[in-house]
């Protein structure tokens, strides 16, 4: 895909920004704490730790059992929690009937169970059917295609990589496989000496190296014939950025925050590759250049040949 030089800029404005909430520490030589959550720093502390969640599929919160074990030992503030959690009840309307209020402390501080969102309520029909063990009366029943697309579009957002909707869908591991394959990438493009044996042409620059070298290599060229052929129709980083994009069907509006989803897939190394494609006077950057627009053409292109 042939970009003027406006469009090349654009895309490189793109992913500069979608970078900004991938933490970035290097070099860890000495250091006392790592703050995951340092490019999130702007937004309120329970955004952050969502968005945080969300990107780097982390756990935001200790489980449940580790509060409940606080609780006991003092930690927490019974009268505090109680206090907390009456104030949340008291903004959502409930069935006559039910305390919501105790119901949740005694869910938060007694039990085990996850908190789960349903669609909607179950009738008098489907709680008989449950209890007496018999199929259900909306078995067979035509679905409903507005409501499954409703569901669908909030269970998989514009931004999500597809390989992760095609896993979530189909219980495949296509984002491990693409993990791997954009890792030994890395490990061959990135390393400080360590190898015997180093990758060819790195003084051209990631993509470059990478793109020539997949020419030659079975273990490390795209599978896809699209993918080989995405390649061959672009020698820069920006046109198979484009280009991909525009075969995935991502709306150029969800660009931004798809490049955040697809770096932090593997944050540590395109953390690495942002402190180091910034870094002034540092060896192996100079001698042997990239930055996140090179890595996010590997990745992507790599994401086409597997889909």
């Amino acid at each position: 895909m042939k970009l003027s030089m406006g469009e090349k800029l654009n895309i490189r404005a793109m992913v500069y920004v979608a970078a900004e909430p991938i933490p970035y520490f290097w070099p860890m030589r000495s250091f006392i704490h790592h703050n995951p959550l340092h490019g999130l720093e702007d937004m309120p502390f329970e955004t952050a730790v969502e968005q945080g969640r969300r990107l780097f599929h982390a756990r935001g919160y200790l489980p449940r059992s580790e509060y409940q074990r606080y609780l006991k030992q003092g930690s927490v503030d019974y009268a505090a929690l109680e206090s907390g959690i009456g104030e949340f009840a008291a903004q959502h309307a409930v069935p006559s009937g039910i305390d919501l209020a105790r119901w949740l402390l005694t869910l938060v501080t007694a039990t085990g169970l996850e908190f789960s969102a349903v669609s909607r309520m179950s009738d008098a029909a489907l709680v008989q059917a449950a209890l007496g063990g018999t199929p259900m009366a909306t078995d067979g029943a035509p679905v409903d295609v507005s409501q499954l697309s409703s569901r669908l579009r909030d269970q998989f957002p514009p931004d999500m990589p597809l390989c992760e909707v095609v896993d979530a869908l189909y219980g495949t591991e296509l984002s491990v496989e693409l993990d791997e394959r954009v890792i030994r990438v890395c490990l061959d493009f990135l390393d400080e000496g360590q190898s015997v044996w180093g990758m060819p042409e790195r003084e051209r620059g990631l993509f470059a190296a990478w793109r020539e070298l997949s020419r030659h290599d079975m273990f490390r060229s795209p599978d896809g014939e699209w993918a080989r052929q995405l390649l061959e129709a672009n020698s820069d980083p920006e046109g198979v950025i484009a280009q991909a994009m525009a075969a995935l069907g991502i709306p150029e509006k969800h660009w931004v925050g798809y490049f955040t989803r697809e770096l932090a897939r593997l944050h540590g190394w395109a953390g690495f590759i942002r402190w180091r494609s910034s870094a002034s006077r540092y060896h192996w950057a100079e001698r042997y250049p990239a930055d996140l627009v090179d890595y996010l053409a590997v990745r992507l292109s790599l994401s086409l040949a597997l889909l």
